[in-house]
């Protein structure tokens, strides 16, 4: 099998990986962790709130605790004068009388009685000590935080499907909520085919090697470094554990045994060890050409295991219209899912932002957690597409004035690397749009966010 099968629409290809994602065995089981362990992990339960926070009505800034209503009409030119009480001061407790005032810090209980604080910024003793000049007047509730006011108690405060950031792991904290669910991150493995493809670090042997098919008379062997598998374990960290199964040689058997064995637990030879994938992104060796075997070992390993029929295993899809990225594919494995990802780097990218990044989120449960994106970049130039195929497009984003703008990177192949190291961004141009017009307002996804 040595061409596609068809092109399938993107939107045909995202809703097939999506429909396994959400299939039991393969979307990732729940487990129970500290929440100091928390980042970035996706929550499996809604977290309700087992106090009111704040627990009592406190003072949001260091001043006096007032009665609001005493200090209408204060001005600089005519100050309203109050009785400083030092009753509760040191204890945040006591209470007022008309006209007084109680010395308070942030955070303190509200003395009984106050119902707003005047900034010290705003304050002057007078007499003995014992007066309080105000020089700006504040209504009830100014510079207070009320009970319950942050969150109430029995309130939903995190939503399962949520990835957890910093202030989430806050959150968790302040409301002593020690433990909590979230779903495991999957094993993901990496494999990269190619003869011609060394370890960046490792080595280089000398002389370095030549593939025999490659061999000819005065040839000097040009090695190429595997950027792949270190990319697309960079991009899976955010989400999955991601494990680097080494590089296999452009060789049907070698590539089949790979698989298997990643898949299985047994490792590779130049592998990370036992370790049992719980899916795999193979990149190369899934185009069209003599020596791209992926498609074909991916039908044969199905075909070997009857447990991927409940799954309607084998090669799902291969060929998907976007450029780059057009020969990804998608199968079940040993129950377990399969990407097949084009070599060129840029191309593996599009693949993986397209398909496999939406496809992990459905696995580990998110529901939301929208990446950063630009809603109104204005394109600087016109960008070509053709109906009937979605585009990946790099772009720089930059500012002038109040606009975001999107330049597209002109050295935009499939094997140029560093259109995506200049790029900010990518566009997406749906099939059904010919392009997109200079000044045109476009989505730009940053690469930056989860």
């Amino acid at each position: 099998m040595k061409l596609f099968r068809r092109l399938i629409p993107l939107e045909t290809a995202l809703k097939t990986v999506l429909s396994y994602a959400d299939r039991d065995g393969i979307r990732t089981e729940i487990e129970d962790i500290g929440f100091e362990a928390a980042m970035n992990r996706v929550l499996a339960e809604d977290v309700y709130s087992p106090i009111d926070s704040p627990p009592f009505d406190r003072a949001a800034m260091d001043g006096y605790a007032i009665r609001g209503e005493d200090s209408f009409g204060a001005s600089p030119g005519k100050p309203v004068v109050l009785k400083i009480n030092n009753s509760g001061s040191a204890s945040g407790s006591g209470s007022i009388s008309s006209s007084e005032c109680i010395p308070i810090a942030t955070g303190m209980p509200m003395p009984e009685g106050c119902n707003a604080v005047v900034m010290l910024e705003y304050t002057k003793k007078s007499g003995d000590g014992d007066r309080l000049e105000i020089f700006r007047p504040v209504t009830p509730g100014k510079n207070v935080s009320f009970k319950g006011e942050d969150v109430k108690k029995g309130g939903i405060v995190l939503k399962a499907g949520k990835i957890l950031l910093a202030h989430d792991v806050g959150m968790l904290a302040s409301l002593f909520k020690r433990r909590v669910k979230v779903y495991k991150r999957a094993k993901i493995g990496i494999l990269s085919t190619g003869d011609e493809l060394i370890d960046p670090n490792l080595a280089l042997p000398l002389p370095l090697p030549v593939p025999e098919h490659e061999r000819r008379n005065g040839d000097i062997a040009i090695p190429i470094a595997d950027a792949n598998s270190y990319l697309l374990s960079a991009l899976t960290g955010k989400i999955a554990s991601p494990y680097r199964m080494g590089i296999v040689d452009d060789d049907y058997d070698k590539i089949k045994d790979a698989i298997r064995s990643s898949l299985e637990g047994a490792g590779t030879e130049t592998g990370a060890g036992a370790v049992s994938c719980d899916g795999l992104l193979v990149s190369g060796g899934s185009s069209v050409g003599e020596r791209d075997f992926l498609a074909d070992v991916i039908e044969d390993l199905a075909n070997q295991d009857q447990r991927s029929e409940k799954f309607d295993g084998g090669l799902i899809f291969h060929g998907v219209a976007i450029r780059p990225g057009e020969p990804v594919g998608f199968g079940i494995v040993n129950s377990k899912p399969v990407f097949l990802l084009p070599g060129y780097p840029v191309a593996a990218i599009s693949a993986f932002e397209l398909l496999v990044r939406p496809f992990l989120y459905r696995m580990h449960g998110i529901k939301y957690g929208q990446r950063k994106i630009f809603n109104r970049a204005i394109t600087t130039k016109k960008i070509a597409s053709t109906i009937g195929r979605t585009d990946f497009v790099r772009v720089r984003v930059f500012r002038t004035g109040s606009e975001f703008y999107a330049e597209p990177i002109r050295v935009s192949g499939s094997g140029i690397l560093s259109s995506m190291t200049k790029s900010d961004g990518f566009v997406v141009i749906a099939e059904n749009k010919e392009g997109i017009a200079e000044g045109e307002q476009v989505v730009v996804t940053e690469y930056s966010e989860l």
